[in-house]
Protein backbone atom coordinates (compact mmCIF):
# COMPACT_ATOMS: atom_id res chain seq x y z
CA UNK A 1 0.00 0.00 0.00
CA UNK A 2 0.82 3.81 0.08
CA UNK A 3 -0.56 7.03 1.75
CA UNK A 4 -0.62 10.39 0.47
CA UNK A 5 -1.52 13.51 2.33
CA UNK A 6 -5.08 13.88 0.87
CA UNK A 7 -5.57 9.70 2.49
CA UNK A 8 -3.83 11.06 5.50
CA UNK A 9 -6.34 14.34 6.13
CA UNK A 10 -10.01 12.10 5.20
CA UNK A 11 -8.52 10.02 8.08
CA UNK A 12 -8.37 12.79 10.64
CA UNK A 13 -11.59 14.19 9.03
CA UNK A 14 -13.35 11.15 10.08
CA UNK A 15 -11.70 10.46 13.30
CA UNK A 16 -13.03 13.41 14.52
CA UNK A 17 -16.96 11.83 13.81
CA UNK A 18 -19.01 9.37 15.50
CA UNK A 19 -21.66 8.72 12.18
CA UNK A 20 -18.76 8.58 9.25
CA UNK A 21 -22.25 8.18 6.40
CA UNK A 22 -23.53 11.46 8.10
CA UNK A 23 -21.72 13.38 5.57
CA UNK A 24 -23.92 12.53 3.00
CA UNK A 25 -26.89 14.02 4.33
CA UNK A 26 -24.99 16.62 4.90
CA UNK A 27 -24.18 17.70 1.38
CA UNK A 28 -27.57 16.87 0.07
CA UNK A 29 -29.25 18.99 2.92
CA UNK A 30 -26.63 22.16 2.54
CA UNK A 31 -27.65 21.91 -1.11
CA UNK A 32 -31.12 20.91 -1.67
CA UNK A 33 -32.22 23.54 1.26
CA UNK A 34 -30.37 27.03 -0.65
CA UNK A 35 -31.04 25.96 -3.93
CA UNK A 36 -34.67 24.92 -4.20
CA UNK A 37 -37.73 26.88 -6.18
CA UNK A 38 -35.00 27.39 -8.23
CA UNK A 39 -33.34 29.73 -6.22
CA UNK A 40 -29.83 28.69 -8.01
CA UNK A 41 -30.43 31.89 -10.07
CA UNK A 42 -29.91 34.06 -6.63
CA UNK A 43 -27.36 31.86 -4.86
CA UNK A 44 -24.78 31.33 -7.72
CA UNK A 45 -23.12 28.33 -8.51
CA UNK A 46 -19.84 29.36 -6.70
CA UNK A 47 -21.91 29.94 -3.55
CA UNK A 48 -23.48 26.54 -3.57
CA UNK A 49 -20.26 24.61 -3.57
CA UNK A 50 -19.44 26.68 -0.98
CA UNK A 51 -21.70 25.50 0.74
CA UNK A 52 -21.72 22.13 0.35
CA UNK A 53 -17.43 22.63 0.90
CA UNK A 54 -18.33 23.50 3.93
CA UNK A 55 -20.73 20.91 4.82
CA UNK A 56 -17.89 17.93 4.65
CA UNK A 57 -15.55 19.82 5.73
CA UNK A 58 -13.30 20.08 2.70
CA UNK A 59 -14.15 22.22 -0.70
CA UNK A 60 -15.67 20.40 -3.52
CA UNK A 61 -13.34 22.46 -5.86
CA UNK A 62 -10.25 20.19 -4.50
CA UNK A 63 -11.97 17.03 -6.56
CA UNK A 64 -10.05 16.34 -9.24
CA UNK A 65 -12.93 16.42 -11.89
CA UNK A 66 -14.07 19.97 -10.57
CA UNK A 67 -11.72 21.92 -13.37
CA UNK A 68 -13.56 20.08 -16.25
CA UNK A 69 -17.21 21.24 -14.82
CA UNK A 70 -16.27 24.89 -13.56
CA UNK A 71 -16.39 26.64 -16.88
CA UNK A 72 -19.27 24.67 -18.20
CA UNK A 73 -21.38 25.75 -14.50
CA UNK A 74 -19.87 29.23 -14.81
CA UNK A 75 -21.60 29.52 -18.21
CA UNK A 76 -24.25 27.80 -17.21
CA UNK A 77 -24.91 30.35 -14.04
CA UNK A 78 -24.38 33.55 -16.92
CA UNK A 79 -27.10 31.99 -19.26
CA UNK A 80 -29.22 31.54 -16.42
CA UNK A 81 -29.52 35.34 -15.88
CA UNK A 82 -30.11 36.34 -19.45
CA UNK A 83 -33.51 38.04 -20.06
CA UNK A 84 -34.54 37.77 -23.39
CA UNK A 85 -37.64 35.59 -23.56
CA UNK A 86 -37.68 34.92 -27.55
CA UNK A 87 -33.36 33.67 -28.23
CA UNK A 88 -32.93 32.06 -25.21
CA UNK A 89 -35.73 29.20 -24.89
CA UNK A 90 -33.24 27.11 -26.79
CA UNK A 91 -29.77 27.81 -25.34
CA UNK A 92 -31.74 26.94 -21.86
CA UNK A 93 -32.43 23.95 -23.04
CA UNK A 94 -28.93 23.29 -24.73
CA UNK A 95 -27.79 24.08 -20.82
CA UNK A 96 -29.99 21.83 -19.14
CA UNK A 97 -29.14 19.30 -21.83
CA UNK A 98 -25.50 19.87 -20.88
CA UNK A 99 -26.02 19.55 -16.80
CA UNK A 100 -27.80 16.01 -17.28
CA UNK A 101 -24.83 14.72 -19.87
CA UNK A 102 -22.35 16.05 -17.42
CA UNK A 103 -23.89 14.56 -14.45
CA UNK A 104 -23.51 11.78 -16.82
CA UNK A 105 -19.95 12.15 -16.86
CA UNK A 106 -19.69 12.29 -13.40
CA UNK A 107 -21.35 8.80 -12.65
CA UNK A 108 -18.77 7.03 -15.20
CA UNK A 109 -16.08 7.94 -12.01
CA UNK A 110 -18.20 5.29 -10.18
CA UNK A 111 -16.20 2.57 -11.85
CA UNK A 112 -12.99 3.69 -10.42
CA UNK A 113 -14.29 4.21 -6.77
CA UNK A 114 -15.78 0.55 -7.48
CA UNK A 115 -11.77 -0.87 -8.64
CA UNK A 116 -10.96 1.10 -5.58
CA UNK A 117 -13.13 -0.47 -3.32
CA UNK A 118 -12.03 -3.98 -4.35
CA UNK A 119 -8.54 -3.69 -3.83
CA UNK A 120 -8.99 -2.32 -0.33
CA UNK A 121 -11.25 -5.04 0.13
CA UNK A 122 -8.39 -7.20 -1.29
CA UNK A 123 -5.55 -6.13 0.55
CA UNK A 124 -7.46 -6.76 3.62
CA UNK A 125 -8.17 -10.48 3.06
CA UNK A 126 -4.48 -11.05 1.75
CA UNK A 127 -2.40 -9.68 3.69
CA UNK A 128 -3.57 -7.91 6.75
CA UNK A 129 -6.49 -10.40 7.79
CA UNK A 130 -3.33 -13.25 7.89
CA UNK A 131 -1.29 -11.52 9.83
CA UNK A 132 -4.05 -10.77 12.22
CA UNK A 133 -4.95 -14.36 12.60
CA UNK A 134 -1.21 -15.32 12.75
CA UNK A 135 -0.55 -12.76 15.94
CA UNK A 136 -4.18 -14.34 17.51
CA UNK A 137 -2.64 -17.85 16.90
CA UNK A 138 0.77 -17.76 18.01
CA UNK A 139 -0.05 -17.33 21.64
CA UNK A 140 -1.27 -21.29 21.56
CA UNK A 141 -0.02 -22.72 18.38
CA UNK A 142 3.21 -23.64 17.90
CA UNK A 143 3.43 -23.33 14.35
CA UNK A 144 2.39 -19.80 14.00
CA UNK A 145 5.38 -18.46 16.54
CA UNK A 146 7.49 -20.15 14.85
CA UNK A 147 6.07 -18.62 11.59
CA UNK A 148 6.56 -15.01 13.09
CA UNK A 149 10.00 -16.16 14.07
CA UNK A 150 10.89 -17.39 10.63
CA UNK A 151 9.60 -14.44 8.88
CA UNK A 152 12.24 -12.23 11.28
CA UNK A 153 9.98 -10.72 13.17
CA UNK A 154 8.29 -10.77 17.07
CA UNK A 155 4.77 -10.76 18.24
CA UNK A 156 6.13 -6.68 19.12
CA UNK A 157 7.21 -6.16 15.72
CA UNK A 158 4.36 -8.09 14.23
CA UNK A 159 2.01 -5.77 16.34
CA UNK A 160 3.47 -2.64 15.21
CA UNK A 161 3.44 -3.90 11.36
CA UNK A 162 -0.39 -4.27 11.72
CA UNK A 163 -1.04 -1.64 13.22
CA UNK A 164 1.24 0.54 10.48
CA UNK A 165 -0.96 -1.37 7.84
CA UNK A 166 -4.17 -1.11 9.38
CA UNK A 167 -3.56 2.77 9.31
CA UNK A 168 -2.54 2.95 5.98
CA UNK A 169 -6.07 1.00 4.69
CA UNK A 170 -8.62 2.86 7.60
CA UNK A 171 -6.82 6.09 5.48
CA UNK A 172 -7.48 4.95 1.87
CA UNK A 173 -10.91 3.95 3.05
CA UNK A 174 -11.28 7.19 4.11
CA UNK A 175 -10.08 8.64 1.04
CA UNK A 176 -12.19 6.94 -0.74
CA UNK A 177 -15.47 7.82 0.99
CA UNK A 178 -14.71 11.48 0.73
CA UNK A 179 -14.14 11.28 -3.42
CA UNK A 180 -17.49 9.52 -3.32
CA UNK A 181 -19.20 12.16 -1.12
CA UNK A 182 -17.46 15.10 -3.03
CA UNK A 183 -18.59 13.73 -5.94
CA UNK A 184 -22.10 13.06 -5.07
CA UNK A 185 -22.15 17.01 -4.41
CA UNK A 186 -20.69 17.56 -7.68
CA UNK A 187 -23.61 15.73 -9.19
CA UNK A 188 -26.09 17.13 -6.97
CA UNK A 189 -25.11 20.51 -8.30
CA UNK A 190 -25.32 19.69 -11.78
CA UNK A 191 -29.22 18.47 -10.56
CA UNK A 192 -29.53 21.74 -9.37
CA UNK A 193 -28.57 23.50 -12.37
CA UNK A 194 -30.54 21.23 -14.97
CA UNK A 195 -33.52 21.95 -12.80
CA UNK A 196 -32.66 25.83 -12.86
CA UNK A 197 -32.19 25.49 -16.70
CA UNK A 198 -35.13 23.76 -17.17
CA UNK A 199 -37.62 26.00 -15.22
CA UNK A 200 -36.25 29.00 -17.65
CA UNK A 201 -36.55 26.67 -20.47
CA UNK A 202 -40.33 26.28 -19.16
CA UNK A 203 -40.52 30.24 -18.13
CA UNK A 204 -39.72 31.30 -21.95
CA UNK A 205 -41.28 28.95 -23.82
CA UNK A 206 -44.93 29.49 -21.75
CA UNK A 207 -43.84 33.28 -22.96
CA UNK A 208 -43.33 32.02 -26.53
CA UNK A 209 -46.98 31.00 -26.58
CA UNK A 210 -48.12 33.70 -25.66
CA UNK A 211 -46.79 35.78 -27.52
CA UNK A 212 -48.66 35.72 -30.90
CA UNK A 213 -48.24 34.03 -34.05
CA UNK A 214 -44.51 34.68 -34.30
CA UNK A 215 -43.73 33.40 -30.34
CA UNK A 216 -45.88 30.37 -31.67
CA UNK A 217 -44.11 29.98 -34.50
CA UNK A 218 -40.73 30.35 -32.44
CA UNK A 219 -41.60 28.07 -29.73
CA UNK A 220 -42.50 25.29 -32.54
CA UNK A 221 -39.41 25.51 -34.06
CA UNK A 222 -37.13 25.06 -30.46
CA UNK A 223 -39.29 22.03 -29.96
CA UNK A 224 -38.60 20.81 -33.70
CA UNK A 225 -34.83 21.11 -32.28
CA UNK A 226 -35.13 19.46 -29.42
CA UNK A 227 -36.47 16.25 -31.45
CA UNK A 228 -33.76 16.46 -33.51
CA UNK A 229 -31.28 15.92 -31.21
CA UNK A 230 -33.35 13.26 -29.65
CA UNK A 231 -33.02 11.65 -33.22
CA UNK A 232 -29.16 12.14 -33.46
CA UNK A 233 -28.73 10.47 -30.17
CA UNK A 234 -30.57 7.42 -31.26
CA UNK A 235 -28.62 7.09 -34.25
CA UNK A 236 -25.66 8.07 -33.52
CA UNK A 237 -23.96 5.23 -31.02
CA UNK A 238 -21.71 7.80 -28.19
CA UNK A 239 -23.19 10.79 -29.00
CA UNK A 240 -25.01 10.91 -25.48
CA UNK A 241 -28.28 9.47 -23.76
CA UNK A 242 -31.46 10.35 -25.16
CA UNK A 243 -32.90 10.44 -22.42
CA UNK A 244 -31.03 13.68 -21.28
CA UNK A 245 -32.90 15.53 -23.87
CA UNK A 246 -36.41 13.89 -23.21
CA UNK A 247 -36.22 14.36 -19.59
CA UNK A 248 -33.04 16.03 -18.78
CA UNK A 249 -34.42 16.46 -14.82
CA UNK A 250 -35.32 13.18 -14.30
CA UNK A 251 -31.93 11.79 -16.19
CA UNK A 252 -29.87 14.16 -13.87
CA UNK A 253 -31.72 12.63 -10.42
CA UNK A 254 -31.12 9.21 -11.77
CA UNK A 255 -27.27 9.85 -12.04
CA UNK A 256 -27.66 11.43 -8.58
CA UNK A 257 -29.24 8.53 -7.53
CA UNK A 258 -27.00 6.04 -8.68
CA UNK A 259 -23.67 7.75 -6.97
CA UNK A 260 -25.74 8.32 -3.85
CA UNK A 261 -26.06 4.42 -3.47
CA UNK A 262 -22.39 3.90 -4.61
CA UNK A 263 -21.60 6.02 -1.92
CA UNK A 264 -23.51 4.92 0.65
CA UNK A 265 -21.74 1.81 0.18
CA UNK A 266 -18.39 3.11 0.76
CA UNK A 267 -19.28 4.82 3.55
CA UNK A 268 -20.53 1.60 5.30
CA UNK A 269 -17.45 0.05 4.17
CA UNK A 270 -15.66 3.54 6.07
CA UNK A 271 -17.52 2.97 9.00
CA UNK A 272 -16.56 -0.46 9.37
CA UNK A 273 -12.78 0.41 9.14
CA UNK A 274 -12.85 3.10 11.49
CA UNK A 275 -14.32 0.60 13.71
CA UNK A 276 -12.40 -1.60 16.18
CA UNK A 277 -13.85 -4.70 13.98
CA UNK A 278 -10.54 -3.89 11.78
CA UNK A 279 -8.94 -6.17 14.27
CA UNK A 280 -11.36 -9.07 13.73
CA UNK A 281 -10.96 -10.18 10.21
CA UNK A 282 -13.80 -13.14 10.79
CA UNK A 283 -16.11 -9.70 11.51
CA UNK A 284 -15.31 -7.22 9.42
CA UNK A 285 -14.79 -9.44 6.09
CA UNK A 286 -18.43 -10.57 6.75
CA UNK A 287 -19.23 -6.95 7.10
CA UNK A 288 -17.52 -5.99 3.76
CA UNK A 289 -18.65 -9.46 1.96
CA UNK A 290 -21.66 -7.28 0.29
CA UNK A 291 -20.26 -3.68 -0.38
Amino acid sequence: MGITKKAADAYTLFKKVKKIRTYEKLVKESIDEDTRSGALMKLGIRAMLDIAGKAIGTSLTSHPYFTYHKVHLEALAQALNASSNFDKAEDALNRAIRSADASASLRKTMDEYGHRKNGLKFTYTVFISGSLLMLRDSATNPQAARDIRDAGQTTESLQATINDNIYEWRALWCDLYLDSVQLLGMAEVEFRATQAAMQKFDEKMKALSTGGNMGKIAGYRVQEDREWQEYDRMTQPGSGSVQAVEDPVGYALSQVNEIEELSQALGEGCEAAMSDEAYKPDVILHRMHDL
